[in-house]
Order: C-alpha cells, then structure tokens, then sequence
C-alpha cells in the first residue's frame, strides 16, 4: 500500500526539510501542525503579542511547497496531560522533562490518532532519529539519528511499537549543518529561524514565575540544612530548585555547596559539598521497552541519566513494577523526575523515570 504520509510542521528548518525530503521522494504528503496550550493562553496571561494567526509561514511554507495543511488545537490536552504533570512533579521535589511525555501523548497520542483518522498511513517528525524494523524479532527499533550532536533518541524511548511502526524519521541520516546547506536553495521563510532550547509553554524559560502564578499558597521559604542537619539557611520555596543546584542558594561557606536533597513534605533543601551529589545507584518506574515487551532477567546497558550527559555503562535488575540500576562508576547529581534512557550499540533499549536515588 503506498504510503500517505502526514508531516508535523513547527515552521522550523527541520520539519520543513522534513517535508521538502518526502515530497521530492513522491510520497502522498500533507502538513498538520497542532496548536498547544503555550501558542495562545500563555501569550495572554503574560501580556505577549499574539499574532492574528500564529501559524501563517507554516501555511506560507505548505502553499510554496504546493501541499495541503491542517490545523488542529489541542490547548485543553496539552495543558491537562503535560503542563499539569509538569507542575506536579515540581510540587513533588521532582525536575520533569515535559518533552518526554508530550512525545508519548500528545505528538505520538492525540496528533499520531488525528492523523490516522485523516486517511494518514504515518507521520513524519523532524526529530533527529532512526527507526529500523527487524524482520527476525518483528519489532520495531529506534536508534539514534546520524547527527549525534543533534540526535532527540533519549526524548521518544516512551514509543510503542504501533508508534514506531506508523513513524517516519526523513532527517535520520542527515546532519544538521548538511540540511541547513540544502534548504537554503528552496528560498522558504525558514532559514535564519533561531532554535528554541527553552520549555516551550514556560514564558522566557522562567519555571519559577510560571509556578508561582499557579501556585501561590502551595510555594513558601523553608530551611536550608546541610548534611548534618543543622539548618544553615533559607529557601525561597523547595520547587525552585533541583539536585546538583549551586547558583541561588543565598548561603555563605569556605567550599562550594550544592542541592543533593529536596525533602518536598516538610519543606526542606539539603546541600552538602560536590562529593555528595555522586550516586551509583537508581530506581526507575513508569519503564518502556523497545528491544523486547518485558524485562525479565538482568541486563547490562549504558544508560544517560539526562540529555546532555554521556552513556555511562550499568546493570538493569527488573524490581517488580520498577528498575534498580547500579552503574559501575558513580554518577554525578542524579535527579528524581529525569529520564534514564538504556541504549545498545546506538539503539534503544527502553527507559524509565528516575523516581529514588541511592547515594554513595
């Protein structure tokens, strides 16, 4: 069956080459870009411009590249699914990584859906990935894509196989500085686009004013204590901060202290020198796995503790309806809340979410 192939566009440089890539291959394509809860509402609360029609170059890219285009809101989904588990898991002493979740539910949930609706076999993304069915295990691999300065793997190790198997990847064998060469021949309003490394609903990446707005009473001082438990200071409110913490402490010392304990039900930050912050073992729940339905035995695997971290190598031992991970060297500032992704050889074996840390 040939392939109808629906493209998200962000009216960025990747998801329109995305589509640029699709289109010269000859497949039945047509762009859909969804509308989030931060595209609107949040230009409201906090006084932005709002343009007339946020999403006129997406329309302007599709009509030079003579394919239809569809709009879809999800501002009530979004805000609902992403932005208030974002907010619970900073009331709950933990740092979220909202593009995880917002990878499974909404762009690979609600849009994945939509779009199939529409008559859709796949959807195709500007991620920097690589999918590969292997025929032996009849399962669908994710791998990282062939930039690797540039590659999103550790954000979509939430994906199913029915996810990955309507999925297309057109920028997986592609660089980042070869895509930005290419594109500038087709002369399209995306060329000197800037990227955006921030949250994308929190207004000038300043999470702290964005729950305090929501949050008011929930969010006071507490005390700071040091590893003694001797109370050396004042917090402005624990979901302020997050472990591995220096700047902002407000405390005076002969050595460099750091956040290695957020005590969220009593209000309490703990802090010690850099030494504390260094672990060798996890817990992780909420577990996906791509390499096989079930973990049933112990693995070995190097596994990122954060995006921007390298691989360190660890065992995997399945805890019931959790993950213990032990890592043969001792890992700087683990973070309840964070994903810890496991990788073989560049592929993707699954991941899950930090939720305890056990420290050396």
């Amino acid at each position: 069956m040939k392939k109808k192939i629906a493209i998200a566009m962000s009216g960025g440089v990747d998801s329109t080459f995305a589509a640029i890539t699709l289109k010269e291959q000859g497949y039945d394509i047509f762009g859909i870009t969804l509308q989030m809860y931060c595209h609107h509402h949040l230009a409201k609360e906090n006084n932005l411009q709002i343009k007339e029609d946020a999403f006129s170059e997406v329309k302007q890219i599709c009509d030079a590249l003579k394919i239809p285009h569809i709009f879809i809101s999800a501002e009530n989904q979004f805000a609902k699914i992403v932005i208030e588990d974002f907010c619970k898991n900073y009331l709950n002493g933990k740092t979220p990584n909202p593009c995880v979740l917002c990878n499974k539910r909404i762009k690979w949930g609600l849009l994945l859906d939509r779009v199939l609706e529409l008559g859709a076999t796949h959807l195709a993304t500007g991620h920097y990935a690589k999918i590969e069915y292997n025929q032996k295990q009849n399962r669908y691999y994710l791998k990282k894509g062939s930039d690797k300065t540039k590659d999103q793997s550790y954000f979509l190790w939430m994906l199913n196989q029915f996810q990955l198997s309507h999925t297309i990847f057109p920028l997986s064998k592609y660089t980042k500085n070869e895509i930005l060469k290419k594109i500038k021949a087709y002369k399209l309003p995306v060329e000197n686009k800037s990227e955006s490394q921030e949250i994308c609903f929190v207004p000038d990446d300043d999470y702290k004013s964005f729950l305090q707005k929501r949050y008011p009473n929930q969010i006071f001082p507490g005390n700071i204590l040091n590893l003694k438990g001797e109370i050396i200071g004042v917090h402005k409110g624990y979901p302020f901060y997050t472990i591995g913490q220096r700047k902002g402490l407000g405390l005076t010392s002969s050595h460099p202290l750091y956040v290695v304990e957020i005590r969220s039900k009593i209000n309490e930050i703990v802090v010690g020198p850099k030494e504390s912050l260094y672990s060798s073992e996890l817990y992780a729940d909420n577990c996906n796995w791509i390499y096989f339905n079930k973990l049933d035995r112990t693995i070995t695997a190097d596994a990122k503790i954060r995006y921007q971290t390298e691989e360190s190598s660890c065992k995997i031992i399945p805890k019931g309806k959790e993950i213990k991970v032990v890592f043969g060297k001792p890992q700087l500032s683990i973070t309840p809340g964070q994903s810890v992704v496991f990788y073989d050889e560049g592929y993707v074996i699954g991941g899950g979410v930090i939720s305890k840390v056990n420290n050396v």
